[in-house]
């Protein structure tokens, strides 16, 4: 196959539905995916006894060198790019959750996984005051420099992917379908706005992937693991959203609820998670606050310039230090503490590990070296 990025074969491996982590498992012991299809095909016993008789039937069938050429032309046609879970870029806190895709496909600007993103979801069939909720809170946030995820579908996640661009923010969507179509079709328009607009597009569907019921609650473990809290908008109790909603509490993440209509069924799941201990919010601010997000510089500086052990540093350096003294924390952790850009702070930080000031630790996690 001509294909220099080996993408194909990363499509090739995904068009099975493998678990992700039997799949890191195989990368992690052949080293990429053109590896593991060439021990396929030749039959090597290591590779048979790591996957399942129906796996191996379905990889030997997508192998084939008419679906590998489909799968390049789609590739191709669609400008679709590939984000492998060893990659530097791939996103600390998505690999940290259960199931972590082994690999992701993407379109648009990959650097928007580096910025502060929250999670917005609701229901598809949202009533006008949510989804206007939903795009007036995105908007706010954006202004702020939060960006969005979402799921690309009709109602709360349209509204709060459009939001998210009327605030100047770019925004990210994570599909449950191959990235060589739009679903819904509705959002077709929406879907070419958020690449227009330097935003991101991902899945972790191979290619040609039709949706299915099944994708969507597995997709949401995604918007969830991206992302440093999430927000319900809208929906009932029984309703894919309410997935979402448990993905973030099993990763550990705060939920902010917006309280809604009482009288409304559309807003009975909010109602529900706000008595089992939802954050209630009225306002972005209420959001920012407690994320620790309401940017003040001055006292940042305050805080540096109070540290006379480490005056002789670059402010960059003293604030990854001021940040680093209660112990080790990750990356996404540092962009909070420190008020820095992701590429000053990617720089900062291997400056200070060749300097020996502080050390990165297993999880993708740094500490200041004592």
């Amino acid at each position: 196959m001509n294909n220099s990025n080996g993408a194909v074969y990363d499509a090739w491996i995904a068009s099975a539905s493998i678990p992700p982590d039997t799949v890191r498992l195989l990368l992690q012991q052949y080293g990429d995916a053109e590896r593991c299809f060439n021990a396929v095909r030749s039959g090597e016993d290591e590779i048979t006894g790591m996957l399942t008789p129906r796996f191996r039937m379905i990889l030997e069938k997508n192998g084939r060198e008419d679906n590998l050429k489909r799968l390049e032309n789609l590739i191709q046609a669609h400008d679709i790019r590939v984000l492998r879970f060893d990659d530097p870029q791939y996103p600390v806190l998505l690999s940290e959750i259960s199931q972590a895709p082994a690999i992701l496909f993407y379109q648009g600007e990959l650097n928007c996984l580096h910025r502060r993103l929250l999670a917005m979801v609701g229901s598809r069939a949202a009533s006008y005051k949510g989804q206007k909720a939903a795009r007036k809170l995105a908007a706010d946030l954006s202004m702020k420099g939060i960006s969005i995820v979402s799921g690309l579908a009709c109602g709360i996640d349209a509204a709060s992917h459009l939001g998210c661009l009327d605030g100047g923010s770019p925004t990210v969507a994570v599909t449950a379908c191959g990235l060589d179509s739009v679903y819904p079709k509705e959002n077709i328009r929406l879907h070419d706005e958020i690449l227009l607009k330097q935003g991101l597009i991902l899945s972790e569907y191979s290619p040609g992937e039709k949706p299915s019921g099944w994708h969507f609650p597995i997709r949401n473990r995604i918007i969830a693991g991206l992302s440093q809290a999430l927000i319900l908008i809208e929906a009932k109790i029984r309703s894919g959203s309410m997935t979402s909603v448990q993905h973030t509490l099993e990763q550990g993440k705060d939920v902010f609820v917006y309280p809604g209509d009482p009288e409304s069924d559309y807003f009975e799941g909010n109602h529900q998670l706000l008595r089992e201990g939802g954050i209630y919010f009225t306002s972005a601010e209420d959001i920012l606050e407690d994320m620790h997000w309401l940017d003040n510089p001055s006292a940042v500086r305050q805080n540096i310039e109070s540290c006379p052990e480490h005056t002789g540093l670059p402010p960059e350096q003293q604030a990854v230090i001021l940040a680093l003294k209660p112990g080790a924390i990750g990356f996404d952790q540092l962009l909070a503490g420190t008020h820095l850009d992701p590429p000053t702070l990617m720089s900062t930080l291997t400056i200070m590990q060749i300097s020996g000031i502080i050390e990165s630790l297993p999880g993708k996690k740094y500490q200041l070296k004592h």
